[in-house]
């Protein structure tokens, strides 16, 4: 039940428990004390009263008159409270007080004690307990005590209640703060006010807003460029396809039609056909090897097939082909072994971009390749000691896209000029468990 209460209406209920505790306890002490008081009243004026009776007896042996003695004595007790004296036998007493606890008050606090006699030649006189008056004062005392409490009680509740409620009121403002957050309004920014608690609270929010706003900014961005680098993915391959592709299919076209041509004239020689086969194979062979280039700028074939070292390997290899005026080394200790494919595919884009990037900006003559690993993260990294980074740079398309992989991934992507000269690119990739190259 506590579980569906607001936050308000709890602390409600828990001041107002402990005012109600209070209030009890309160009464329930003066009531255990009222026992002790009473009691304490009542024996002092019953001692009062045997001392008097008992004063009183030795005159009425030597009296004239001992009717009018005992009468003084009777009327001297009446003047005593908490006590009645009188003659067994004959009227007694009513009670001294008009007030009236009620009963079961009156047995709660206390219990009169047996009467006291004594034996007299006029008969025996009775003293009794009679503790109604002071048990109704008591009672008077607790009523009023308990009214003037309940009174406190209820205005300390009602000012208590006001400031919680003044105090909680930033609460609603956080929370549909929050409610707004989760529907996707990251435009949203809640007043920072209340106690310092909410304060923070409220900043918080606010700058968990702010930094989802801003990623979504970075996200349409990162979505643009993603647009805009398939659509130079999409013109690259047109481009391949019309401008190599296209020649090779026509050639091969033709000369299988010219084959076919002398293959049906008369007296064709099968030497000239062999060698127009010999031709036709040639631009085939041409074109599956522009066909594989293409492939391989979409999925490098030796990732999948060799694993993250030797297609590094691989790609080293057709840099050192085309550029053997610059040296390069590799330390792929940490690329061999099993990797996560997409942790492994995205290794091998890094290093691919760091080595593009070094031959067509450094003019460096080393470039070193290290790939590195422990249980938790691989490290690529590629050094050249050309002419660095200018000072006033702004990565490329590619860089920019890669480094957004490398973060979507979990990782982090460095490019910095060295001290000893050249530049650094250094990627920082948390090694996953799904399918394996």
């Amino acid at each position: 039940m506590l579980q569906s209460l607001s936050l308000r209406a709890r602390l409600s209920l828990l001041l107002g428990g402990v005012l109600a505790a209070g209030l009890v306890f309160g009464v329930s002490l003066l009531s255990l004390h009222a026992g002790a008081r009473v009691n304490a009243e009542v024996e002092a004026a019953a001692s009062l009263a045997r001392d008097l009776v008992q004063a009183t007896l030795p005159r009425l042996a030597t009296s004239a008159n001992p009717q009018a003695e005992l009468a003084g004595v009777l009327e001297d007790a009446k003047r005593l409270r908490h006590v009645r004296v009188f003659v067994v036998g004959k009227a007694t007493p009513a009670e001294d007080s008009d007030k009236r606890a009620p009963e079961w008050f009156s047995a709660l606090v206390f219990r009169a004690p047996a009467p006291t006699r004594f034996d007299t030649p006029l008969g025996a006189i009775d003293i009794t307990a009679s503790a109604a008056d002071e048990i109704a004062e008591i009672w008077e005392e607790i009523v009023w005590l308990g009214i003037g409490a309940a009174a406190v009680a209820v205005i300390a509740f009602a000012l208590v209640s006001y400031a919680v409620s003044r105090t909680l009121r930033p609460i609603g403002a956080l929370s549909d703060g929050l409610r707004r957050l989760e529907q996707g309004d990251h435009a949203v920014r809640v007043a920072a006010n209340g106690p310092p608690e909410f304060v923070v609270i409220g900043e918080r929010i606010n700058a968990l807003a702010s930094t989802l706003e801003r990623l979504d900014d970075e996200n349409h961005q990162l979505m643009r460029r993603m647009i805009h680098v398939q659509d130079e993915e999409r013109r690259d391959i047109a481009r391949d396809l019309h401008d190599e592709i296209g020649p090779f299919l026509f050639t091969v076209r033709a000369g299988v039609g010219a084959l076919a041509r002398k293959s049906k004239a008369p007296g064709a020689e099968p030497a000239r056909l062999a060698e127009d086969c010999e031709k036709i194979d040639a631009q085939i062979a041409a074109l599956q090897q522009v066909n594989r280039g293409i492939l391989g700028r979409l999925r490098p074939a030796a990732l999948e097939e060799m694993g993250l070292a030797d297609a590094i390997e691989a790609l080293a290899r057709g840099w050192r082909e085309t550029r053997a005026d610059v040296e390069i080394m590799l330390s792929l200790d940490g690329a061999r072994g099993a990797m996560d494919e997409v942790t492994a595919l995205t290794a091998y884009r890094v290093a691919q971009e760091g080595l593009t990037n070094a031959f067509r900006h450094s003019g460096a003559e080393r470039i070193d390749v290290i790939v590195a690993r422990d249980p938790d993260t691989l490290r690529i990294e590629v050094n050249d000691d050309g002419a660095g980074l200018p000072e006033a740079r702004n990565g490329g398309l590619g860089l920019r896209g890669m480094a957004e992989r490398v973060g979507a991934l979990g990782g982090k992507l460095v490019l910095s000029n060295r001290p000893e000269g050249g530049t650094r690119l250094v990627a920082t990739l948390r090694l996953g468990t799904s399918s394996q190259v």
